[in-house]
């Protein structure tokens, strides 16, 4: 069962962890009236009877395990006092810093039969001040809580009601959760925002009265000028005016409408089952729409999905045809406007880390060996099989040396692809070999279920892109034929102008020469610079080299590497000449900075030379000057997949900018019909179906649904089960068996046992 996940946020000193507090009947968070909150608090509620513990539980990670660490009122209270204080004073890399609580509810929260039956998956969330924009910290993890909620608590503070700090809260929310935030909602049951008015004890009688709505319809106005497009949402929101200090305190002192508070708490417990699965609904269909926003601009496209060029060879040694299609949208202008909605994640996308040439998908099994992953992919057939052998061995282990080191600085904790350092959700997607017996990608984040991309084998667009094999070319597309190929995203997704850490970028790339406004090409004889685009062999990748700081640079269409040579002896030419060949290891270079703002220079660091293009030759000169300049456009994948005549069909993925997977499923027309759709985090949302209006329905079995434990399968104990997968078996609806094996056995695995 997944939990609900309550977030309550505000601005600083609105009596967050105050309220929250309240909840659980105890003063366990710490509280002040400066800036306190730097973690994520994730309250779990314990059962309460005479079998329970009802002493408080302090985890925090340690070696990406959570483990008890403090417990009892003040031994925790203290630990978490300073927890909030090591997070916020930590220098260097910023992190996520996540710690559980394991608590009793208050008394008048157990309500449930059995006592506290309904709080079982029910997380409570406190977070730092949503206006604490000078500390990355904190925002790091309000935009993680954001992710992850299901409801969300607003504090406001009864003095700052009518205040534009308010308004900009709530603008801040809406961005950064805005499934929250549509008419459709606009009804109490199904409300996912309820706003608190907090300490109402320093300003209010203690009987209801005028000054009671006054200050209600104060903060209902703010939210209807605020969100003017969600009027009918705006007069169902629940506000509820409470004084937590008072309910904390057992005096008889004001309660306010701190039980019509507990009320709302109730209801959502009691309906969570339904009120996750709207949640997941409510983001998949967001996502939808900012797909289908972008996908209607190619609609309209002369030359969609093409530029009447498609980049593809024949490949004998594995006797396939192997593509790079140049699907670049006419009308790029207006394309990179639609495509604004992605562009806010293009950020990422510049420090996501990864290795381009980590392992292709043909060599995921390679096993240790030497040199470099390329030597295995062209091994056959090119060399004797003695030297084939030698070389082969040599080559998969570099390979595999290169990716856990890139999989370790760039996956790992502080991924800049999931958007956040956290031990338990970042997961390495590059790191997995998709048929362990472990439940890789199913994590439990604070006791909490989160479904990574990779629990449903989906791969980041590193490995996605290299595993892809297409089948385009012009008879096909004429011929009105279904093919594969790529579509890329539009110009203006940006540039990569830094100086260093090339080999971390997890995209192919054009390389422009900006003296001379031409792209380095390299046509399978010689290297030269074209003033044309989306030509064949324009492609390049950079695969980073453990051994050294440096790089391989590798042309992504006839998979060769970039090397500088000694002249012929008859050319009067005496600067060096640049080939690209099959031959391994590859030479390595490295980015120095340009004369221009946004260049880079490429130098070859076993001879020093920095590669040209002087307008009639490339080369490689050990003088520095100005036609050494290079620009690197990433060429950032769409979609890849299947396609029919011009429409997307088949099977098929799309990607987010900063790599991180958006959907991977079945197409039909150009539309969704079924599938796993991703946010930016690479956090699975479920599995849906689309029906004909195309809107998201859950379909099938969730991934977090899958027992504990098995979510590999039973008989072959490496494929995921179908639960896993979103199916399940009929008539008895088992799913502990992949697709494969229940194939081949032709009954449930389960049948002895029922």
């Amino acid at each position: 069962m997944p939990q609900l996940r309550i977030v309550v946020t505000g601005d600083t000193n609105s009596g967050k962890s105050t309220l929250t507090n309240a909840v659980i009947g105890r003063e366990l968070l710490p509280t002040s009236s400066q800036s306190e909150t730097s973690v994520i608090t994730y309250v779990v509620p314990l059962q309460v009877g005479e079998d329970c513990n009802s002493i408080p539980v302090l985890h925090c990670y340690s070696d990406s395990k959570l483990q008890p660490v403090a417990e009892g009122h003040e031994g925790v209270q203290e630990y978490l006092q300073d927890l909030n204080l090591r997070a916020r004073s930590t220098l260097g890399a910023v992190q996520c810093v996540e710690c559980r609580l394991d608590c009793p509810l208050r008394d008048s929260l157990n309500v449930f039969v059995p006592p506290a039956a309904e709080w079982q998956d029910v997380q409570f969330l406190d977070i730092g001040g949503a206006n604490e924009i000078l500390n990355p910290a904190v925002q790091v993890c309000a935009d993680l809580a954001y992710a992850l909620s299901h409801r969300l608590i607003v504090c406001v503070r009864h003095d700052q009601i009518t205040s534009r700090a308010t308004q900009q809260l709530v603008l801040d929310i809406r961005a950064k959760a805005p499934y929250h935030f549509n008419d459709d909602l606009a009804r109490p049951d199904r409300c996912p925002l309820i706003f608190a008015i907090t300490q109402a004890d320093q300003v209010l009688d203690e009987e209801p009265g005028e000054k009671w709505e006054v200050l209600r319809q104060s903060l209902r106005a703010v939210l209807h000028r605020t969100l003017a497009d969600c009027v009918e949402l705006t007069q169902v929101i629940p506000i509820v005016i409470v004084s937590a200090k008072n309910a904390l305190d057992s005096q008889g002192k004001p309660q306010y409408e701190w039980h019509t508070f507990e009320d709302l708490l109730i209801n959502t417990a009691g309906l969570k089952r339904d009120v996750i699965q709207e949640s997941k609904v409510r983001r998949a269909a967001y996502i939808h729409e900012l797909l289908k926003e972008n996908l209607a601009t190619y609609e309209n496209a002369e030359a969609w999905p093409y530029n009447a060029q498609c980049l593809w060879h024949s490949r004998r040694d594995f006797g396939k045809k192997i593509a790079i299609g140049s699907a670049v949208a006419a009308g790029s202008v207006g394309t990179a406007l639609a495509f604004g909605v992605f562009l806010s994640a293009s950020s990422a996308a510049a420090v996501a880390a990864a290795e381009a040439g980590a392992a292709s998908a043909e060599a995921t099994a390679a096993a240790a060996a030497a040199n470099s992953w390329w030597a295995w992919a062209f091994g056959f057939g090119q060399f004797s099989a003695a030297a084939t052998a030698a070389s082969g061995a040599a080559a998969t282990a570099e390979a595999a040396a290169a990716s856990a080191a890139a999989t370790a600085g760039a996956w790992g904790l502080g991924s800049a692809i999931a958007g956040v350092s956290t031990a338990g959700l970042t997961i390495s997607a590059a790191s997995n070999s998709f048929g362990h017996s472990n439940s890789d990608g199913i994590s439990s984040v604070a006791g909490m279920t989160v479904v990574h991309a990779s629990a449903v084998r989906v791969r980041d667009v590193r490995l996605a892109f290299r595993a892809f094999k297409s089948t385009a070319s012009a008879d096909r597309i004429k011929a009105g034929k279904s093919y594969r190929d790529v579509l890329f995203y539009p110009d203006g997704t940006g540039q990569w102008n830094r100086s260093q850490n090339l080999g971390s970028l997890i995209y192919p790339f054009l390389l422009y020469n900006r003296k001379n406004s031409a792209y380095l090409t390299f046509d399978g004889s010689q290297v030269h610079a074209c003033s044309s685009r989306d030509r064949p062999g324009q492609l390049w990748w950079a695969v980073s080299d453990s051994a050294s700081e440096g790089f391989i640079l590798q042309n992504a269409d006839h998979w060769c590497n970039l090397r500088v040579e000694e002249p012929m002896w008859f050319s009067p030419d005496r600067r060096k000449a640049v080939r690209c060949t099959l031959e391994v290891p590859g030479p390595t270079w490295t980015a120095t900075p340009g004369f221009e703002e946004g260049c880079i220079g490429l130098r070859d660091t076993k001879h020093g030379q920095h590669l040209f293009y002087d307008g009639f030759f490339v080369g490689a000169f050990n003088e520095v000057c100005d036609d050494q300049d290079w620009q690197v456009l990433p060429q950032v994948p769409f979609y890849i997949g299947g396609f029919k005549e011009t429409r997307m069909s088949g099977k098929g993925q799309f990607f987010w900018p900063n790599g991180a997977p958006l959907f991977k499923g079945s197409l039909k027309g150009g539309k969704l019909v079924d599938g796993f759709v991703f946010d930016e985090r690479c956090i699975c949302h479920g599995h849906f179906r689309f029906n004909e209006e195309d809107e998201p329905e859950l379909a099938g079995l969730q991934p977090e649904d899958a027992p504990e434990g098995e979510e590999t399968c039973q008989v072959c104990q490496e494929s995921p089960t179908m639960a896993t997968m979103g199916k399940a078996l009929k008539p008895c609806n088992h799913a502990v068996t992949c697709e494969s094996c229940a194939m081949k056995v032709r009954e449930c695995s389960l049948a002895d046992i029922v």
